[in-house]
């Protein structure tokens, strides 16, 4: 998927602005252009990079049958555009109500292979049970955010409600061209056999 094709200036400039160089994460150094104002610029090139791996991946596991991805999204200001974009790529969502054991009680009703969550922060709790389950979890990662329980870090400014919408629909947008690139090949080799 040309990733790049879908990112538009606007969300290049908000995805940039990281949080105050006083609450810059160490370990995020290696992702940044540098400071200006005392506000931290995320490196595009490495919020590029980290689409492109995002996509990579989510081409190989929507190759298979019957694969899902579970949207997680509890913030009640984007929660309704995530719900959007995981009925646009049927794929199931949990936008409220996180208590432990969620994705064990989830598990048991879909096979989950990914989980999507539109911020890390605040949400070590969803990320620590996705480990023990061994699910891998693409997420968006600021600078403030330790990356290390996140599988695939996606890195963007997670406080802009218009980058939660975009990348929502660009992920979904991925599932939807993995499903059809799959189904174009399932096509070809029927209409050869």
């Amino acid at each position: 998927m040309g990733v790049n094709k879908n990112i538009n200036k606007d969300f290049l400039y908000y995805a940039t602005l990281g949080h105050n160089m006083t609450s810059v994460n160490p370990k995020f150094y290696s992702n940044l252009l540098g400071f200006r104002k005392n506000v931290s610029l995320i490196n595009i090139e490495k919020t590029k990079e980290s689409l492109r791996l995002a996509n990579e991946f989510l081409n190989g596991i929507f190759s298979k049958e019957n694969c899902s991805m579970l949207f997680v999204n509890l913030n009640n200001e984007s929660s309704i555009s995530t719900r959007i974009c995981a009925l646009r790529s049927a794929q199931p969502f949990l936008i409220k109500n996180w208590w432990s054991g969620t994705l064990t009680n989830v598990l048991f009703q879909n096979k989950i292979d990914v989980i999507f969550i539109i911020s890390a922060k605040n949400h070590n709790f969803i990320l620590q049970e996705a480990k023990k389950l061994n699910i891998p979890v693409i997420a968006v990662v600021d600078t403030d955010i330790d990356s290390n329980l996140v599988t695939f870090p996606i890195w963007l400014n997670d406080d802009s409600i218009e980058i939660h919408h975009e990348l929502t629909f660009l992920v979904s947008s991925m599932i939807l061209q993995a499903k059809l690139i799959k189904y174009g090949i399932i096509h070809k080799k029927s209409k050869n056999a």
